[in-house]
């Protein structure tokens, strides 16, 4: 479907907006919520089987019936460049839901791009020589943006943290009054050089980072894309100030499930090398864990009375819950997994073997259904886009349906960045491609077969609610 460049005004859409935004502020920086409802059966049948390999320009994805695509933007305009990653959208605020920023995953040279989606015009936002294989991408509860580069070992190590081995946390100042810009005299930047409107966040530890989350009491969790890897959590020594605090890892009896702890690392470590001291002192280490998820961005958790962290792990095929509702003791279970998985204290597999395959990115809608985008070795047919549906009822229960919702044809290229835009959005994108309240937005990465340039991909349902 072809992009629209024209821009539209329309006068109720500010003030619809700016209520939203109000309510959002007054909320404590919460964001503001998708309208977005994939509940399998209920809004789509699944699709039977993986797409087979095809070119493809437009219309990437195989869908179910009632629902279409459009490319909003894609690799080249404004001077992106290659590997689109992971999105935020500015979720509160002014124009709340007008910009949507992603992350590259370049080698060196990484760049955060934006998209104005009443515009739809698309350029960089932020760029530097230094920056290795930006990933994840996270709007944070005080209206910044956190940008994160999935390395295990630096190639090019910040001249301010020279200590560091791995991969790094950097803070995105956002002109509160142009949110499509940076704010290069905030006093909160306090890295040399402090007029760029970026701070390195080291504390929050040198490691492979990608997916990034924060709770309801403005605690940050993360992953090291590793194997083994950990998964984190950073409670920051003040209210939205990442520049001190304490890193943290998750340990449980078995290493994998159950009721654990969270194991302090010590600060000096953390900025070196978080994975190398999270193994050290005992924590759990998953095979590759990828991104995290919690009802603090767009989506709305229906688990564990909305204090659930998922995490995906790609190396064993599953997606990890963990009950955040006690602080000093979290409960780890398997959410989704499927029988090729060792003994789980969920019970029976709710996924296919040898369908689910290599789960990575992650977003929740408002009725707590779980998108899991795909991220196989090998795609002998296309990368698959899942939504697991919460359980009925109770505590510490896995998933109640697990179903293929979308495929990719080209089957060189990988979904990325699955992020359901928040509601509000159309009245933006009233000029440009089809976005919604309703759209799940996600990237064709590593694109191949029918075109080479990465595209951002609105998927929406065709009826409304």
């Amino acid at each position: 479907m072809a992009r629209l460049r024209r821009a539209a005004t329309v006068p109720l859409a500010a003030v619809a907006m700016s209520l939203l935004a109000t309510t959002a502020m007054a909320a404590g920086g919460q964001a503001i919520n998708t309208a977005a409802n994939y509940t399998p059966g209920a809004r789509f049948e699944p699709l039977a089987a993986s797409a087979a390999c095809a070119p493809a320009t437009d219309a990437p994805f195989e869908l179910p019936a009632g629902y279409d695509q459009a490319v909003v933007a894609e690799e080249g305009e404004g001077g992106t460049i290659d590997l689109w990653d992971m999105h935020t959208q500015n979720e509160f605020g002014k124009d709340a839901g007008r910009y949507l920023y992603r992350t590259h995953e370049t080698g060196t040279g990484g760049q955060v791009s934006v998209t104005d989606l009443k515009t739809g015009q698309t350029r960089e936002l932020a760029r530097r020589a230094d920056w290795e294989r930006f990933d994840g991408i996270v709007w944070t509860p005080w209206g910044t943006i956190l940008a994160a580069e999935e390395v295990i070992t630096a190639a090019v190590r910040d001249p301010a943290v020279p200590e560091a081995t791995a991969g790094l946390v950097y803070e995105l100042f956002i002109d509160p009054k142009h949110p499509d810009q940076l704010k290069t005299d905030d006093a909160r930047d306090n890295v040399e050089p402090t007029d760029d409107g970026v701070a390195v966040r080291p504390a929050l530890g040198s490691k492979s980072h990608e997916g990034m989350r924060f709770d309801k009491h403005g605690n940050h969790y993360g992953i090291s894309e590793s194997n083994p890897g950990a998964i984190y959590r950073f409670v920051p020594d003040h209210e939205g100030d990442l520049s001190e605090g304490t890193l943290q890892a998750l340990k449980t009896a078995n290493g994998h499930d159950g009721e654990g702890t969270w194991v302090d690392i010590p600060d000096e470590l953390a900025r070196t090398n978080a994975q190398a001291a999270a193994a050290a002192l005992g924590a759990n280490g998953y095979n590759r864990p990828e991104d995290v998820e919690t009802g603090q961005s767009t989506g709305v958790d229906r688990n564990n009375d909305g204090n659930t962290l998922y995490v995906a792990i790609t190396g064993t095929d599953e997606v990890l819950a963990i009950d955040l509702s006690r602080s000093r003791r979290p409960f780890a279970y398997d959410y989704v997994f499927t029988a090729d998985h060792p003994a789980s204290s969920s019970g029976a597999a709710n996924a296919p073997a040898g369908e689910f395959d290599s789960p990575d990115n992650l977003a929740l809608d408002h009725k707590g259904n779980l998108a899991i985008t795909e991220d196989p070795s090998t795609n002998p047919v296309g990368a698959d886009i899942w939504i697991a549906a919460p359980p009925g009822r109770g505590r510490h229960q896995p998933a109640s349906t697990v179903a293929r919702f979308a495929s990719l044809i080209d089957c060189e290229a990988e979904p990325t960045g699955v992020y359901f835009a928040l509601k509000g959005t159309e009245w933006y994108a009233r000029g440009t491609a089809r976005v919604t309240g309703e759209s799940l937005l996600v990237n064709r990465q590593h694109a191949e077969l029918g075109t080479t340039n990465d595209q951002l991909i609105s998927i929406t349902p065709t009826n409304e609610s």
